[in-house]
């Protein structure tokens, strides 16, 4: 017979779970989230050493809402990788509906284009605790154009933000506009600052052409993300069933859903629908201090970057075969 542990009972200790929902490897800043409804922080972007072809992960989402709870979920639309959507199919079902009632509805299978890529964090004053580290971020369409921008421009010269050693960095400037995160501040500056990465004294110093690339390769692999786990899932029968409510439930064909297991209230990138905040052009991401001491990071001023010591190889040769 198992012994009972009696003492345990009346000196509990009891741990109570933290409540948050905060991802330790994702990045998810907000207007909300900063000061005076403005959040702003210098980050880069980092290739992904699985595939870094493939460092920018996009797929199409819909946040299917119950119409009878007013909860719902996010479900990857299969349109991502070329196939047929019933999500598709009914939003534009009912948007060609003769019933205006109808083509209000055809919102609730409507569909966005979301990313995914790696950052480090070079500074963010509401977070400093990330400074240094890998993450992933989620982003829309607005950050993605800024991105291609760079890759593609109409004119000047290519750049690539996820260039290791010459990838510039990014002022993340995020502000509150009719209640939802507005983008238009947010750009790429000229100051290039190359990966940082720990060295044997386990301060963070910026790579160099010399920096062993084996070692650069391990340390990314260790301290990233998988961005697999953000690229397009395929349905499994809860999905299916969840799905197959919401149509039921739009077209008045069924009850009530029972299944609340992966039901929320929404809480998506553009924020709340509250008014006030400041507006996009109450701010600039020129008021970032890109040369301020009070960061974790290493100085980022070019060209007086430190280097690894005691570290040899050539990292193009390293990364090209990542």
């Amino acid at each position: 017979m198992k012994e009972e542990n009696y003492d345990a009972l009346f000196n509990p200790q009891t741990e109570v779970p933290d409540s948050g929902t905060t991802n330790n490897e994702e990045y998810s800043p907000s207007a909300q989230k900063g000061k005076n409804n403005v959040y702003q922080s210098i980050i880069r972007f980092v290739p992904w050493w699985k595939n870094p072809k493939q460092s920018v992960i996009d797929k199409w989402t819909c946040w299917l809402t119950d119409p009878v709870t007013e909860r719902g979920r996010f479900v990857d639309c299969p349109s991502s990788i070329g196939k047929p959507s019933v999500l598709q199919d009914m939003f534009w079902k009912l948007k060609k509906s003769e019933s205006v009632a109808l083509q209000k509805k055809a919102q609730i299978f409507s569909r966005r284009h979301s990313f995914t890529a790696l950052i480090q964090v070079i500074k963010d004053e509401n977070n400093p605790e990330l400074e240094g580290k890998i993450l992933a971020w989620r982003f829309g369409v607005k950050i993605w154009e800024k991105i291609n921008a760079e890759l593609k421009p109409v004119i000047g010269e290519r750049h690539d933000p996820f260039d290791i050693l010459n990838g510039k960095v990014f002022a993340l400037v995020i502000t509150k506009v009719k209640g939802f995160n507005n983008y238009d501040q947010a750009k790429f500056h000229d100051k290039k600052v190359p990966l940082c990465i720990p060295n044997d004294e386990g301060k963070l110093v910026p790579i160099s052409p010399d920096t062993d690339k084996r070692k650069v390769f391990e340390w990314v692999k260790e301290n990233s993300p998988d961005l697999d786990k953000y690229s397009f899932k395929e349905w499994d029968q809860e999905t299916y069933d969840y799905v197959n409510h919401v149509i039921g439930a739009v077209t008045g064909e069924a009850s009530v859903s029972k299944n609340y297991s992966s039901l929320q209230n929404k809480e998506t990138e553009e924020g709340d629908k509250d008014s006030g905040g400041i507006e996009s052009s109450d701010i600039s991401s020129e008021d970032l201090n890109l040369d301020s001491d009070d960061t974790n990071m290493p100085d980022i001023d070019m060209p007086d970057l430190p280097k690894s010591e005691g570290i040899s190889g050539n990292l193009d040769d390293a990364l090209k075969d990542l």
